[in-house]
This record gives C-alpha cells, sequence and structure tokens, in this order.
C-alpha cells in the first residue's frame, strides 16, 4: 500500500508538486484556506501546465478547505505532508497538520525560504 500524502497549499509549488504525485497513482490529499480555489479543484481537478515539455494534464484529486480538514482525524493517519505555503503561514500549517501524523510520518517543506526549524519546532527534528 501506498504512503497517504497531504500537501497543505495549493497553489503553483504545492498543486505542482501534488498533481504530478496524483497522476503517478500516489494517495493525495490538499488542503488549502482558500475557498473559491478549493471548490475549483473539487469541481474541475487541478489542470496542469508547463511553458515547454509535457502535455497539460487535469488530475482529479481531493481536496479539504482549512475547515474540513478535521476529516482526517477519521481516516487513516498521513505518512508524508508537503508543507506549500508562503513563509509566514509555516507555524499554523505545521500545527494543523502534526496532529494527523502516523508516528512515523514526516512534513517536507517545499517554500522559498528555510522554515525547517520553524516546522521542527512543532512537530519535533525527527520528523
Amino acid at each position: 500500500m501506498g504512503k497517504r500524502i497531504v500537501v497543505v497549499g495549493a497553489g503553483a509549488v504545492g498543486g505542482y508538486t501534488g498533481a504530478h504525485m496524483a497522476k503517478a497513482g500516489e494517495d493525495v490529499t490538499f488542503i488549502d484556506f482558500w475557498p473559491e480555489h478549493v471548490e475549483t479543484i473539487k469541481r474541475d481537478g487541478l489542470t496542469i501546465t508547463h511553458h515547454q515539455g509535457p502535455e497539460p494534464f487535469t488530475a482529479k484529486v481531493r481536496a479539504l478547505h482549512l475547515t474540513e480538514a478535521q476529516h482526517l482525524a477519521k481516516e487513516a493517519p498521513v505518512d508524508i505532508a508537503f508543507i506549500c505555503t508562503k513563509s509566514y503561514d509555516t507555524q499554523w500549517a505545521a500545527l494543523l497538520i502534526r496532529q494527523y501524523l502516523a508516528p512515523g510520518g514526516y512534513v517536507v517543506s517545499l517554500q522559498n525560504c528555510m522554515n525547517e526549524a520553524t516546522i521542527a519546532e512543532v512537530v519535533g527534528w525527527g520528523k
């Protein structure tokens, strides 16, 4: 069975990364704080285009608004959480996902800054 993956932040970085993982068959759930964006993803999926190279594709993925994240408590724990938010949102994103992490789960920062220390303060250095 594959890893259970959550992407916090479905913008350019999170959307691109998560959509490619979903296309490859991974179990990916997005959590985002922009209601209109979440509704669009739920309705239409995520369409990924490239400046050059591969053809555009649309990934049908699961998306939750920040206020729906509690649904994760009734599901299998998260193995890998990607934080793909702006740096100023790092702490709350780590606090949000910490409660849903599997005992051996971990958090990956895909951000435009070095935020490992901020994340580790919340989830621990081993995660």
